[in-house]
């Protein structure tokens, strides 16, 4: 039953699928909800976007050339041929409101952890489509404002500590995890949405609470801790995106609140992993 903006899920559904004309994988758990008077699975957002928009019959693989990022030429239909593109899925969409669709590839690349890949390829020509941006390691939504919302969390899942661990504060001042900026394309570029006031001093807020917290050393054996650093180095990775990509105001604010002995060592560790990132993404 639809109660102003909530949907009540009314029922679990729980179905091992044995047909070969299945369309999940066996021993999927589905969560079927009621909204209004149809049942209809819930479905995530960039699913929704890549179910929503154009896609491009098979019959015309052939007749679009794409260019890829390293210049080389080739047949649509060659490049899902790639070991990149084999699983992806692909629409074309209008990103920027100009009249020309864009051609979208979202996949993964499978792994432990690892990690979902968005190419965003520009229109060039009739039938022609070149690659302009890549997001990697992003756990990319698009939203219903054809923006991308950015998960920093895979970027830093291993921070000094195991990808499921994180820091854990239940009480009420406890701070707010934040993990995501939001990018949109124009243009044939990515950019970032700059930060307001309000996030601004959440992450001041967040990290000062971060920075009274005890020191807490690094598993000799493990070589992990808590979350703590984690928690620590994405925020600090936030606030790099969303206030200008300025390393030194990053690093005043890093030392502001990271009084530990081991300082060096994380802040190194942090720019190590900001410098992978220039290099797997564009933006």
């Amino acid at each position: 039953m639809k109660i102003g903006q909530r949907i009540i899920p009314f029922i679990i559904t729980i179905t091992l699928f044995h047909s070969l004309n299945a369309q999940v994988p066996e021993d999927t758990i589905i969560v079927m909800y009621q909204k209004d008077s149809a049942v209809v699975p819930e479905t995530e957002q960039t699913v929704l976007f890549f179910q929503e928009n154009e896609r491009i019959p098979a019959g015309l693989l052939n007749k679009i050339t794409v260019v890829t990022k390293a210049r080389k030429t080739m047949k649509l239909a060659a490049l899902l041929k790639t070991a990149d593109m084999k699983t992806a899925d692909y629409v074309l969409a209008d990103m920027d409101n100009d009249g020309k669709k864009e051609l979208l590839f979202s996949g993964n690349t499978g792994g432990a952890h690892c990690c979902d890949e968005l190419y965003i390829y520009k229109n060039i020509g009739p039938n022609k489509y070149q690659h302009v941006a890549k997001l990697f390691a992003g756990n990319t939504v698009i939203t219903d404002k054809k923006e991308f919302r950015y998960n920093l969390y895979e970027n830093f899942g291993y921070f000094f500590t195991c990808y499921a661990c994180g820091y854990s504060d239940t009480s009420d001042a406890a701070p707010v995890h934040i993990t995501t900026i939001t990018l949109r394309y124009n243009k044939g570029k990515l950019s970032i949405i700059p930060g307001d006031t309000e996030l601004r001093s959440t992450i001041n807020d967040n990290l000062g609470k971060l920075g009274e917290q005890p020191y807490k050393k690094i598993d000799p054996d493990l070589k992990q801790d808590d979350g703590q650093r984690k928690e620590f180095a994405i925020n600090l990775a936030v606030y790099y995106y969303s206030f200008g990509r300025n390393m030194v105001e990053t690093q005043k604010l890093f030392n502001k609140y990271y009084k530990f002995p081991d300082s060096k060592e994380v802040w190194n560790a942090f720019v190590k992993q900001i410098n992978y990132m220039k290099k797997v993404n564009d933006f």
